[in-house]
């Protein structure tokens, strides 16, 4: 009985200094409850801080982290764990020198998570989630969300034995800015030596005018109206991989002459970016959009700049680009030319 009243305190001590001990990183957890019935414990009020660095928020914030056995992969002849993280927020910020930016590079969370969960993890649920890119040194500042996240992953171990390759699958959907719908779905193998996935991502209509912060302070425009979506498809394997992103504007709209001939220098530059959107957009959708190829190896990535402007003139002039996935993307290697 006094074990278990000490214990709580015992492991709150080991997991402060197991957060302290990652390079470039500071923290600290609230509370720790045990949950012995179920083998978990569940750490309350999780906060990890770039150390010497002048940035005003975390790098990441974890209201709630459960770690436990999954005992549904017990029938499957498997001791293995799950996590659920209970509204993380991670906060990626660019600031005009390294001090005064995170990206949490060098962190090696990864193997945090292991010490504090010695187990095979095979299943984690993310609940709440929250991604933030800010700046708080343009003008004006910036934050760009996704927000409303919510992540199933499972089978990450093969613990059903379902097959050799892409064993896990991982489905997420979140808002972004409060409102646009994201939904992605990846077939991974987690054990190949490179990596092995299947990738379908979707973020719908997006208003551009919740983007006028960043537009504002990295293209000196603000937008009046219109809705942004992207949808993408990718595949690796063998260390080689082949995709697209395919974003699409539709309805832009950027010149406010009332406002903009307060400023002579701004109504000029956005009249020059409305003229290009224009000239750009499908007169049938009222589209501006481009299809982004990707393929390479992870070694030697190669984005064709050509393939870009192309895409762009034909959706402008000779075929809409259509909206939503393709199918035309699989692990297969594409053929030899």
């Amino acid at each position: 009985v006094a074990f278990r009243l000490v214990l709580p305190s015992i492991v709150k001590s080991y997991v402060n200094r197991t957060i302290n001990e990652m390079p470039g990183y500071q923290g600290y957890v609230d509370d720790v409850d045990m949950h012995l019935y179920r083998g978990a414990y569940v750490i309350q009020g999780i906060t990890i801080e770039k150390m010497n660095a002048n940035v005003p928020v975390p790098f990441v914030s974890i209201d709630k982290l459960d770690l436990s056995i999954e005992w549904s992969a017990l029938f499957h002849g498997a001791l293995v764990g799950e996590i659920e993280f209970v509204h993380p927020k991670i906060n990626f910020v660019q600031g005009p020198s390294k001090k005064e930016s995170q990206s949490g590079e060098n962190g090696n969370f990864t193997q945090t998570i292991k010490k504090l969960f010695p187990m095979r993890i095979n299943r984690f649920d993310v609940t709440r989630g929250e991604v933030h890119f800010r700046n708080f040194h343009s003008d004006p500042k910036v934050d760009i969300y996704i927000d409303s996240i919510f992540v199933h992953a499972k089978n990450l171990t093969n613990s059903e034995h379902l097959s050799k390759s892409l064993v896990a699958s991982i489905d997420a959907s979140g808002k972004a800015m409060g409102w646009g719908a994201l939904k992605s779905h990846l077939d991974i193998d987690p054990y190949a030596q490179r990596p092995t996935f299947n990738l379908d991502f979707q973020l719908a209509e997006v208003p551009l005018t919740r983007l006028n912060n960043f537009f504002k302070a990295y293209v000196l425009v603000d937008v009046e109206s219109g809705t942004l979506e992207v949808t993408s498809e990718m595949a690796a394997s063998e260390g080689a991989f082949r995709g697209y992103v395919k974003p699409l504007f539709k309805d832009m709209k950027i010149l406010n002459i009332k406002e903009d001939v307060k400023n002579p220098l701004k109504l000029v530059w956005e009249t020059i970016v409305e003229g290009v959107t224009k000239l750009f957009q499908n007169r049938s959708t009222d589209k501006v959009g481009t299809r982004i190829a990707l393929s390479g190896t992870f070694d030697d990535p190669n984005t064709d700049i050509l393939s870009i402007l192309g895409g762009l003139l034909q959706n402008a002039f000779i075929k809409a680009l259509q909206p939503g996935l393709e199918g035309t993307i699989s692990l297969k290697p594409p053929p030899r030319k």
